[in-house]
């Protein structure tokens, strides 16, 4: 068949084809009426020829069958193998860059005694169209063999990935897993229990898609006497076939062979999906494991499939598979697709990123590109393309702009792809130290990219670069927007910013229609989907969490400076599916500029003085500790270290950390003192407090053991100090955010002073609202606004200055002025500075 040729018929020979028909109907061939019919068919004929063509000329996935992966006891383990085509995979840049490709491990179920790998034809296969090598196994059964060969099958096959991952195009450090039932049980095994032998090629996954898998034997019903189960039905059951004994009589087996029991911390992402009538593993399977993951500080997602029995039809849908999707995408394909990173939370744990460099000096950066206006928004990327904003460029020096320049470049090279102007009506400050128009981070699916102009305008792009869709909306300036399911989900303004880009004290008394709030859109074609009536504060930061029964949240918080009108002062619980308020906690006097954190079924809020557990399905303070009174902070001197017991007593305002500089990392919830140079934190699984002392500002020397740190007023120039002093009015402290080697220059790359507010020239301590940080393997990452980047050791037993592993510039003191959080991508963190963009790597 020539697909081809009915296309050239339509446009050459329908005239002839048809022309004919005008006796048979009556009409003339010059009537308008038939030229209408003319034209009707020749679209239907077209519209039919494209679809056979498209079908007809996609290039197939290519399958490797009964490939062996290992050969145990003379049995052959043979793996199904399909290779995404590099034409018909969504992320073509992966394949056309020759970058391997993640895989994922497909386990097939069947009760341990039967299925085949076949299976992943319909469950797992689809995935090669969107990128992923789909590696489906075949394991030695309990008519072979009992456990723990089964999971031991498993963890041969991964090695088996890794090791050919250069023969197959695979990225070996991209590897998740995916199992039905049984396959489940082993996939979610994959993802908890560590291999307990050496082995010279790691088995552990990144990601696992558990559907309907049993997670506890011991409480499988069938491996159970009773509701009318016998002795004999028992010791009969596919539980006892895999162990060689019951359950009861091999309790330490049963437990080895159960996801439950190796639940830790730094268990594999999960997506756990199981139906509501499943008659053969209950539904409590499931969200037992779901909620072990989450209260350990696991990263999981648990999605009832309501009506969905054990597998089938259900399973199948459109939806599911966009979960699954997503999912993977999510947690295998390493792009940081939105502000807040992957998974939502600024922290990739398994992951490891440059941990030293040097703007000055050059060292340890792949390119830094010059650009030409202002701009704050975190860099994202999907592939090798990267996104981000700045101002339109000015000529002469600014206070204040609301056109933005919205940027497609190479993450290689740097080198501009596209751009686009995307103007709007109520300009901002420049470079403002809370935000800006070009604040607000771009988000990306992978197809398209939507764009944030903070003044009043949102732009969708396919990734060539064509206008998807416009809307006026007035996304604020420090909302972190972020993907769910297909929505885009951010702050919405309501009352506008005064002619000097403002944001006045007027709007107290607004009405609820005037409120702040949450709004979700379609990313494809802009319509709202869903919008929050309780009202938001403009600093919060709402962060996506799953609580322990499943729903998908995220905290909102009002109160804060400049008399907000969203009542009461608080937070609230949001659900994401509807943007319905699940809860409300009143707090008075709350300050709510800060990320809200999700710890199993506790919410982390920093109110005041004190960081408080709240109940996340109830809204209920648990407990609270001071963050202000008797706390131990590790303090630097003239005659080095000591640790001290200090009231921190100076705080003037009901807020003690700058604000969003909050962080999740593991069980610690990091944040900055709002008075103090002390980084802090709160092990939320005892409360316990700890600080540590930073200096404020680092000046590059020729080398790293030249760099200078200054650590208060006394380390200033004496000059500066004298003169900063004599400009104020009152004798008083020199503010820590004055505290620095030089202030902020607020120059753009053509010398123009670009600022509409005096406190951007800070140090990046104290009154501000800071780049939320991030988290990168063991890594915590604090930039401050001057261009000063901490890294951190947080999982430190003791938070002391040997967790400081280095601290970094992004340019000259003075001239390196940032608000964007580092985000990270191919092995490099990407930085955006007031006159440039950097990569930082090897």
């Amino acid at each position: 068949m020539v697909v081809g040729s009915p296309l050239l018929f339509v446009s050459l020979g329908l005239w002839e084809f048809c022309h004919p028909l005008h006796r048979l109907i009556g009409i003339s061939p010059t009537a308008p009426l038939f030229r209408d019919i003319l034209v009707q068919l020749r679209y239907m004929i077209a519209l039919c020829c494209c679809t056979v063509s498209s079908y007809a000329c996609a290039v197939e996935p290519k399958v490797l069958r009964d490939v062996e992966y290992a050969k145990v006891d003379g049995h052959k383990l043979l793996l199904d193998l399909y290779l995404p085509a590099s034409r018909n995979v969504d992320d073509r840049e992966i394949v056309e860059s020759g970058v391997g490709v993640p895989c994922v491990v497909f386990v097939h179920g069947g009760g341990w005694k039967g299925g085949d790998k076949k299976a992943a034809k319909q469950n797992a296969a689809w995935l090669v169209d969107h990128g992923f090598a789909v590696a489906s196994i075949n394991y030695r059964l309990t008519d072979t063999a009992q456990w723990p060969a089964q999971i031991d099958d498993c963890y041969e096959a991964v090695r088996w990935v890794r090791r050919k991952a250069k023969i197959y195009g695979i990225d070996s450090a991209r590897v998740g897993a995916f199992g039905t039932s049984a396959g489940a049980h082993l996939a979610a095994l994959m993802g908890t229990r560590v291999f307990p032998g050496k082995e010279s090629v790691s088995s552990r996954v990144q990601a696992v898609c558990d559907w309907f898998g049993p997670a506890d034997l011991m409480t499988m019903p069938p491996n159970n006497i009773g509701n009318g189960r016998t002795a004999e039905d028992v010791a009969g059951s596919n539980g006892a076939k895999l162990l060689g004994a019951t359950v009861r009589e091999v309790p330490d087996l049963a437990a080895d062979a159960s996801a439950m029991a190796h639940v830790s911390g730094d268990a594999a992402a999960f997506l756990i999906m199981h139906g509501d009538q499943d008659p053969g593993v209950p539904l409590s399977q499931s969200t037992g494991l779901h909620k072990k993951l989450v209260a350990s500080g696991a990263l999981s997602e648990l999605h009832v499939v309501k009506g969905g029995k054990h597998g089938g039809e259900m399973f199948r849908t459109n939806d599911v598979r966009q979960r699954v999707l997503h999912f993977f995408q999510r947690s295998l394909m390493q792009n940081w697709n939105q502000g807040t990173g992957p998974n939502a939370r600024f922290c990739i744990l398994d992951a490891s990123a440059p941990t030293h460099w040097s703007v000055v000096r050059d060292e340890g950066i792949k390119w830094k590109v010059p650009l030409p206006g202002t701009g704050q928004s975190t860099v994202v990327n999907w592939g090798n393309r990267i996104f981000f904003t700045t101002m339109k460029p000015v000529q002469q020096d600014s206070t204040i702009g609301s056109d933005i320049v919205a940027w497609c470049c190479d993450l290689n090279t740097g080198k501009t792809l596209w751009k686009h102007d995307i103007t709007a009506k109520y300009p901002l400050r420049l470079s403002g130290c809370f935000s800006d128009s070009t604040a607000p981070p771009p988000v990306t699916d992978g197809r398209s990219v939507c764009f944030f102009n903070a003044s009043g305008t949102i732009a969708c792009f396919d990734f060539d670069g064509n206008l998807q869709w416009t809307r006026e909306l007035m996304a604020v300036g420090r909302s972190q927007p972020t993907l769910i399911q297909g929505s885009v989900v951010f702050i919405k303004q309501s009352y506008m910013p005064d002619e000097g880009g403002k944001f006045t004290h007027d709007h107290g008394d607004a009405p609820v229609e005037e409120w702040t709030q949450l709004q979700a859109i379609d990313l494809r074609t802009g319509q709202d989907r869903w919008a929050t009536t309780c009202g938001v504060n403009m600093g919060c930061v709402p962060l996506l969490m799953s609580r322990t029964d499943g729903r998908e949240v995220m905290i909102v918080g009002r109160g804060g400076g400049h008399a907000p009108p969203e009542k009461p002062t608080g937070v609230s619980m949001i659900d994401v599916a509807d943007g319905k308020t699940l809860w409300t906690l009143p707090l008075p006097k709350f300050m709510s500029t800060m990320a809200y954190n999700l710890v199993g079924d506790d919410v982390l809020v920093f109110d005041a003085g004190n960081h408080l557990w709240v109940d996340a399905l109830t809204g209920n303070i648990k407990r609270q500790v001071s963050i202000v009174k008797n706390v131990s902070v590790r303090m630097h001197g003239a005659e080095g270290w000591k640790t001290e017991i200090r009231n921190i007593t100076n705080v003037k305002k009901p807020r003690s950390i700058i604000q969003q500089s909050n962080v999740l990392a593991g069980p610690y919830h990091y944040f900055r003192s709002y008075t103090e140079p002390w980084l802090g934190r709160v092990d939320s699984r005892n409360g316990r407090v700890e600080y540590l002392q930073l200096p404020v500002q680092m000046r590059p020397g020729s080398e790293r053991q030249k760099d200078e740190l200054l650590w208060g007023p006394e380390d200033m120039n004496v000059k500066v100090l004298d003169a900063l002093k004599r400009a104020k009015k009152k004798q008083v402290p020199l503010p820590i955010t004055k505290w620095a080697f030089k202030e902020n220059d607020m120059k753009d790359i053509s010398g123009n002073v670009v600022m509409g507010d005096q406190r951007s020239m800070g140090n990046g301590w104290g009154h501000h609202a800071s780049q939320l940080p991030t988290v990168i393997g063991s890594c915590l990452y604090l930039p401050t606004m001057a261009g000063t980047v901490y890294v951190i050791r947080w999982d430190s037993e003791t938070l002391n200055e040997e967790a400081i592993i280095a601290i970094n510039d992004l340019g000259p003191v003075g001239g390196a002025w940032n608000r964007a959080s580092l985000s990270f991508a191919n092995d490099s963190l990407f930085a955006h500075t007031i006159d440039g963009l950097i990569r930082i790597g090897k």
